[in-house]
């Protein structure tokens, strides 16, 4: 791979003429500054050591070493790394993308025991976030329920690549692409935890809160015989808690108009509106679909 070298004291280094040539046989990539997500650790040449003389760095990391030239350089025995001695005070700062542990010296004091490691390990792995959006906790559904489970996941290291959507421990679907989604079809009347687990790039997942939901067996819709009380006409009618409800009027039979829709709150609800006499009107409630 290439190398760049460089200098604070703008050495006229010969490392940098030959940069273009040099195919490492560390395998690293060798630049001037960290990238924006990278941490740098400085080693300082002093005597006839390295301080520290082994540093542990993250892949993607830096290696600032300071007090070079004079008598003092950073090499290895394939490469010139930092390059030969240089004038004093230089600087050299390579940027290590490969795990791996790479020895390097100071030419001229090898043998007095300058010598020093940089030990690369693999970034740690951040888990995914993920949210289970739909349907929102508290929904109630009629049996057989037809259920749209939705997630938003993201991984801020890497790339979610499967989601996985629970009921409990009861498997319901996956998607591997977003927008993370799938349907669970005929649920059956009963209390359901659901949860969505997502799966980044690197293995590691998170589970999402748990959003309940209930399903119901529908009870048959029932009017009650009307009454007309206070100048208001009313009854009341047999409901599915949680479920939605339009009520409807017609002069005709033939013709029906939505008069309101209502989420009920218990088994009963009740429907009433100003009275007028010299008008005929029929009412029917029906049950509209789940959400």
């Amino acid at each position: 791979m290439n190398a760049i070298c460089r200098f604070a004291n703008k050495m006229n280094h010969p490392c940098r003429k030959r940069a273009l040539a040099l195919n490492l046989a560390v395998a690293i990539l060798l630049h001037c500054g960290a990238s924006a997500f990278a941490a740098t650790r400085s080693v300082s040449a002093f005597n006839f050591g390295f301080s520290p003389p082994s540093v542990t760095i993250n892949v993607g990391d830096s290696v600032t070493w300071t007090g070079l030239g004079f008598s003092h350089n950073v090499q290895t025995d394939t490469d010139p790394f930092c390059g030969p001695v240089g004038s004093t005070g230089g600087t050299c700062t390579i940027q290590f993308n490969q795990q791996g542990t790479f020895n390097y010296y100071c030419a001229p004091h090898r043998g007095n025991g300058m010598v020093g490691t940089v030990i690369v390990q693999a970034a740690a792995n951040t888990r995914p976030s993920v949210t289970l959006t739909n349907p929102v906790n508290g929904a109630v559904f009629l049996a057989p329920a037809n259920v749209t489970l939705q997630a938003n996941a993201s991984d801020t290291d890497g790339t979610v690549t499967n989601v996985q959507f629970f009921a409990g421990t009861t498997l319901l679907g996956s998607d591997a692409a977003a927008p993370f989604s799938i349907l669970a079809s005929n649920l059956a009347a009963g209390s359901y935890a659901l949860k969505a687990v997502a799966v980044d790039n690197g293995g590691l997942s998170s589970t999402s809160a748990v959003v309940n939901i209930t399903v119901s067996t529908p009870v048959a819709v029932a009017l009650s015989p009307p009454l007309v009380t206070n100048g208001l006409f009313q009854f009341n009618y047999t409901t599915d808690a949680g479920a939605r409800y339009v009520i409807e009027n017609s002069t005709n039979l033939a013709s029906w108009a939505a008069v309101t829709t209502n989420t009920a709150s218990g088994s009963n609800e009740k429907f009433e509106e100003a009275f007028s006499t010299g008008l005929l009107r029929f009412y029917r409630v029906g049950r509209l679909p789940s959400p």
